[in-house]
């Protein structure tokens, strides 16, 4: 089972995003989806949407939010069974609710933190060479020969934007521009921040957590798998749910299913209920039944929430060990007590 990561990089300008992007893919096996090359395919291309975005291009127009929206979604729809990264999209607070509009899964948001002064100090010495793209640093990566090209001597430039005057005001309006998207994300429990002065600082606290998230979806995955098994082989043939298995509404059992309060029989249910102990578990997805000569189903119960999950039929709470405080939810027992407890019951019967 391949666990699929759907990921967003955020980062200001000369932060290292290029390079945690490119060990992400190599590492994880991901899609690198950037905007800026999405748009340049679509040009090169001539696709109906590349020709608009090239007459916006030469009239020195932006890009519309609806426009490259259209166009990062289409790509997104191409690749809706593998793992992306998405790099330079969204950009806006109406980009990220598009997403969500057309239900786009995003596992991740990576927040790159980088000092401004240290970006500052990165670029200003940053020199390229255009006709190849080849970037030099003066400070770690310098050319051989000063202020030339390593593999065919020719001057080297310092792209307008990378002074240092220019850098700090785009900083500034990037600044600006992110903190709607890292509030939004922030809400939605994805967002992590990573801070450091380099890639190589940043990048393994990056790979640690991504790694963590795989796994994490890899058993999630694992037991709804399970979980589907143990559904296909229930009696009624229909899903089980946190409320119990659906009945056809002709079908007599129905009944014991839609009842509000608890239907605790006294001869069936566990000693223990009289003090009504809350059951606390380790596992994320446990089974409750009342017992009793009519072999009542199991009812089958998430313990995703951080509440009490009260099983309406049986009588009996459970909640899972990370979310149990004594003091607020009162005595319990465990699940393996509970279980060996109704083992006996039935066993009675």
């Amino acid at each position: 089972m391949s666990s699929k990561l759907r990921l967003i990089i955020l980062g200001a300008p000369g932060s290292g995003k290029g390079t945690i992007s490119s060990r992400i893919v190599r590492d994880f096996k991901v899609s690198h989806l950037s905007s800026g090359d999405i748009l340049r395919k679509h040009i090169r291309e001539e696709t109906e949407l590349g020709l608009k975005v090239k007459e916006l291009v030469s009239r020195g127009q932006l890009v519309s939010d609806d426009l490259i929206t259209k166009v990062v979604l289409a790509e997104l729809g191409r690749l809706s069974s593998t793992s992306w990264l998405l790099d330079g999209f969204p950009r806006t607070l109406s980009q990220c609710k598009a997403l969500d509009a057309k239900k786009v899964p995003v596992d991740r948001v990576i927040n790159l933190n980088v000092p401004f002064d240290v970006i500052v100090n990165r670029l200003k010495h940053r020199w390229i060479h255009p006709p190849s793209g080849r970037v030099y640093n003066l400070e770690f990566n310098p050319p051989k020969s000063p202020m030339r090209d390593d593999v065919t001597g020719e001057p080297l430039i310092q792209r307008s934007d990378d002074r240092e005057d220019v850098v700090l005001q785009r900083l500034k309006i990037y600044e600006k521009q992110v903190k709607p998207l890292v509030d939004y994300y922030t809400s939605k429990k994805v967002l992590e921040t990573f801070t450091g002065n380099t890639s190589d600082f940043i990048w393994p606290l990056v790979k640690t957590n991504l790694q963590a998230l795989k796994a994490q979806k890899h058993a999630a995955e694992t037991e709804e798998h399970q979980l589907a098994k143990i559904d296909s082989t229930s009696s009624s043939k229909e899903p089980v749910t946190h409320t119990g298995h659906k009945y056809a509404p002709d079908d007599f059992r129905r009944v014991r299913f839609e009842v509000a309060e608890k239907k605790v029989s006294p001869n069936w249910g566990i000693d223990l209920i009289a003090q009504d102990p809350v059951v606390v578990c380790n596992e994320r997805i446990v089974w409750s039944s009342g017992g009793g000569p009519l072999g009542h189903p199991k009812v089958f119960i998430r313990l995703d929430a951080p509440e009490i999950h009260d099983c309406g039929y049986s009588g009996r709470k459970f909640i899972h060990k990370k979310f149990y405080d004594p003091s607020k939810h009162g005595a319990s027992i465990t699940y393996d007590d509970y279980l060996k407890e109704m083992h006996k019951q039935e066993f009675a019967a």
